[in-house]
């Protein structure tokens, strides 16, 4: 399972920013201090557009975490084309301004990804991703590109195990990420909430043996 430490700076950044970096160099020293100013301007304003920072993963295995950061648009029960049954779904919108890294929403194994909607050069309008957790839980990521700029990048393959809150792939200009999370889930979160990548708990998913617990736990902050 590959490491969940990245650079502060996304990596997908770097060639943009040290193109920006040389030719503010260069203007400084072939041009003018006005360009030298703007040029920098530019590197810092996208430096902050490609952040990537490090997030607090929680402990808890049955935690399914926000995949994108943004604000939550939309929950509902809704049909998974995917797996063609009945799911909770939670929608993420995020916007040109926040952080564009793609997080896995559970640890678990990646066991299909769709791509549909192609545009001319091959480049998916609509990305879904299935991964299962040990215990046999099924989620199912569904990204949608803005149409501004349709890139994005998704890391991991068919088979490989993916931890939680683990960073798996970088939206440019972000979109809309629907997360499908089995009925019986107990969500966490509410519609215009603001929610983190990797580290705000959208979810937790209900298993027979934790089922008391959380109904317990419910009685006693009513009292």
């Amino acid at each position: 399972m590959p490491s969940n430490r990245y650079p502060i700076i996304a990596q997908e950044a770097w060639p943009f920013l040290i193109a920006l970096l040389g030719l503010a160099v260069l203007a400084e020293f072939f041009l003018s201090s006005v360009v030298f100013f703007i040029l920098l301007f530019l590197f810092l304003f996208a430096a902050y557009l490609l952040r990537d920072p490090i997030r607090e993963i929680p402990s808890d295995p049955l935690a399914v975490v926000s995949p994108a950061y943004g604000v939550v648009t939309l929950i509902e029960e809704a049909d998974d084309v995917r797996l063609k049954t009945r799911a909770m779904r939670i929608q993420v919108t995020t916007s040109a301004f926040d952080v564009y890294s793609l997080r896995a929403p559970i640890e678990g194994k990646v066991i299909e990804h769709w791509c549909s909607n192609p545009d001319q050069n091959e480049t998916c309008r609509h990305f879904d991703f299935h991964l299962k957790t040990d215990e046999g839980d099924d989620v199912v990521t569904a990204i949608r590109l803005k149409n501004i700029i349709r890139k994005f990048h998704f890391y991991m393959h068919l088979g490989e195990r993916v931890g939680q809150g683990q960073r798996c792939g970088f939206l440019y200009l972000g979109g809309k990420v629907d997360v499908f999370i089995p009925l019986d889930s107990k969500i966490t979160v509410e519609e215009g909430q603001s929610v983190k990548s990797g580290s705000t708990v959208l979810a937790q998913l209900i298993h027979r043996e934790a089922a008391s617990v959380i109904k317990n736990e419910d009685v006693d902050s009513e009292q």
